[in-house]
């Protein structure tokens, strides 16, 4: 067959289009386009083969939970759920992970490098010893939140990382770092979303960046408690961009729809018990005044609502 003939052109044109095929498909099974939101089965309501099983451990593997990559023993738990004399905590919707120990669960998304995203997660404990999660990005940040403060009644918190991609893909893993002596306890994961972060533009007249706290982490619609934002000392790789969380205690960042805010859609609250403390660098000009001002301001459960400065 020659190769100018139309036969021969049929057969290069499949054999590219037979490529282009392998090749995205391929890049697909490595890496979902990323959008704000939810990560692929980020919610863990999507069925696994065979369905939806009560107290059901799941094996390691790319394909044990849609859109997860298991390590450990992971179970997939429902909503109502009992063990060991108590009910397991589900965050939102029907089902979520418990993470055995040294168990992880992880995710590879497409992203892009250079910038900034924060993940917002859901996380609960199962038992009333010290529990936590590490949360872990390939080549960026790696972070231990303790779970043993408890800052909800309902059971589970919402918390915000951020990281700088270092590559077009990132690997978001979370793991169970600790060994309980009780191998039914062990930390619950729900709710696994992204957002891209961007850098406000510097405002007029004032040197503060983000002082309206309005770019921030991704908030789930009707989130109560808003997200916890823990320790973070580094301001280029920060949930709120721009500010750091210098306090031990961490912040929480709020919305409208459940708190009075002053003005726009975001605020910080500084949680009661211990210091809170958020702060931010700013160029100033030597022998020239500034002024500082802030609004602060307190719900009718005297819960501190924001912080804003200029």
């Amino acid at each position: 067959m020659e190769r100018g003939s139309p036969r021969g052109r049929c057969a290069l044109l499949a054999l590219c289009s037979a490529l282009l095929l392998l090749a995205a498909s391929a890049r697909s099974a490595w890496a979902a386009p990323v959008e704000d939101g939810l990560l692929s089965n980020g919610d863990f309501e999507t069925a696994p083969a065979g369905g939806f099983v009560k107290s059901a451990s799941v094996a390691e593997g790319a394909s044990s939970i849609p859109g997860w990559t298991i390590n450990g023993t992971v179970e997939l738990i429902s909503a109502g759920q009992h063990q060991g004399g108590m009910i397991l905590i589900v965050p939102q919707g029907d089902h979520a992970v418990r993470l055995g120990n040294d168990a992880s669960v992880g995710q590879v998304v497409e992203v892009e490098k250079g910038s900034e995203y924060a993940i917002t997660f859901s996380a609960a404990r199962t038992c009333a010893q010290l529990e936590a999660l590490n949360v872990s990005v390939l080549g960026g940040v790696s972070q231990t939140v303790d779970l043993q403060t408890l800052y909800n009644i309902e059971g589970w918190d919402a918390y915000a990382l951020a990281f700088q991609a270092t590559d077009e893909q990132a690997h978001i893993q979370f793991m169970n770092p600790g060994m309980e002596d009780d191998p039914t306890c062990g930390p619950i994961l729900d709710n696994v979303a992204i957002k891209k972060l961007f850098t406000p533009d510097k405002p007029k007249d004032n040197v503060v960046l983000n002082g309206d706290f309005e770019e921030g982490p991704w908030m789930f619609p009707n989130t109560s408690f808003g997200v916890l934002l823990p320790t973070n000392l580094d301001e280029q790789t920060s949930a709120i961009p721009c500010w750091m969380i210098e306090s031990n205690r961490a912040v929480r960042f709020i919305d409208s729809d459940e708190y009075k805010v002053p003005q726009g859609k975001r605020a910080i609250e500084l949680l009661s018990g211990k210091e809170g403390i958020i702060s931010q660098m700013v160029e100033t000009t030597p022998q020239k005044e500034y002024s500082l001002t802030f609004t602060l301001g307190t719900d009718a459960r005297g819960i501190l609502q924001r912080v804003l400065q200029h």
